[in-house]
């Protein structure tokens, strides 16, 4: 997935690189964390479905000093996820990316692929995305600069 962002990033002309990622339960798993490049972006991987983790994260306080040596790498991410500066950055996830999944299927009423498929699902979401952001370019008023 980092890899085809920095791919979109390029082919865009985009300055700089991706620092942080924020990315659900569905992305976490030992293997992600541990072949990550190390000179990558920070990774902050929910542990669980977003409520699950909210409600774990919720009463807890910062953790205190350094990460422990011997600390699993789950324990690792827990405690990234637990710090003042991982529940701001993971807050951002909240605001930014969901909203678009809800406006796509709740606004759009796109809940399910009409086709079948893994290419034809693709190429689906593919044209709901290119819609979602033709529109809302227009109603920003910036359409007409982007055609220029």
């Amino acid at each position: 997935m980092l890899e085809r962002t920095n791919e979109e990033l390029t082919a865009v002309e985009a300055v700089g690189n991706v620092k942080v990622v924020l990315a659900d339960a569905g992305y976490y798993s030992e293997d992600n964390v541990l072949n990550a490049d190390p000179g990558g972006p920070e990774l902050l991987l929910a542990m669980s479905k977003d409520s699950k983790q909210r409600q774990a994260m919720k009463g807890k306080a910062y953790p205190r000093g350094r990460i422990p040596n011997d600390a699993t790498v789950k324990e690792r991410m827990e405690q990234k996820l637990l710090t003042k500066q991982g529940k701001k950055l993971y807050k951002w996830r909240s605001q930014t990316v969901e909203p678009v999944f809800g406006q796509i299927k709740e606004g759009r009423a796109c809940g399910r692929f009409l086709r079948r498929g893994l290419a034809a699902a693709r190429s689906e979401w593919r044209l709901i995305c290119a819609a979602h952001n033709l529109l809302k370019l227009w109603r920003s008023g910036k359409l007409h600069l982007a055609m220029q």
